[in-house]
């Protein structure tokens, strides 16, 4: 996918742009209610089927995204600049729209809604340049209602070193309950 450039820093668009974004997930005990939720900021999960709005914390009094603030939603303009996320569950493309500032690797916006998603397993996706991140067999449900998707290597792996996991659902159902929340396609492999 060619990269998207605005021709002033801070525009404002009508019809939405493509970005990349991570996430973790969030759900019910038994997997069939699950959400994206940011990584980093407050946490809460995106609403399904009705855009991510954004909000300043810092100056209540400005629409975000401001150009010299950090507000707004953030989304990166390849799937390389997420290489260094931290504990990424869901990765995909975002659509951006309305007040839309751009940066050096990526936008941050007024409006956002996930248009393609996948799970990824948070070791393969660390590892992502020897390899491409596989399938998620499975997906880890935490206390709290947090969620990890492992590849079933990965799962071995834990378990073999000591790890506690606490409840294992298999990871079909998951997906399919994500991309029905948001009425969602799902992102192709990556390379």
């Amino acid at each position: 996918m060619a990269s998207v450039r605005l021709e002033t820093p801070v525009a404002r668009l009508i019809e939405p742009i493509q970005a990349w974004r991570t996430w973790t997930l969030v759900g019910s005990r038994d997997g069939t209610e699950v959400r994206v939720a940011p990584i980093a900021g407050d946490g809460k999960p995106w609403p399904p089927r009705r855009p991510a709005t954004a909000s300043c914390t810092r100056h209540r009094s400005h629409v975000g995204p401001e150009l010299h603030c950090t507000c707004g939603l953030h989304a990166a303009s390849s799937p390389d600049a997420l290489r260094r996320t931290r504990d990424p569950a869901v990765l995909g493309t975002v659509g951006l729209w309305g007040r839309v500032v751009e940066h050096e690797h990526g936008f941050r916006a007024s409006f956002a809604y996930p248009q393609r998603l996948r799970l990824v397993c948070y070791l393969c996706f660390s590892l992502w340049g020897r390899r491409a991140p596989g399938d998620c067999e499975v997906v880890v449900r935490h206390r709290g209602g947090r969620m990890v998707p492992l590849c079933e290597p990965h799962l071995e792996l834990s378990r073999r070193y000591g790890y506690r996991v606490p409840m294992v659902l298999p990871a079909r159902p998951v997906r399919s309950a994500l991309l029905a929340a948001y009425a969602v396609d799902l992102l192709g492999e990556l390379d």
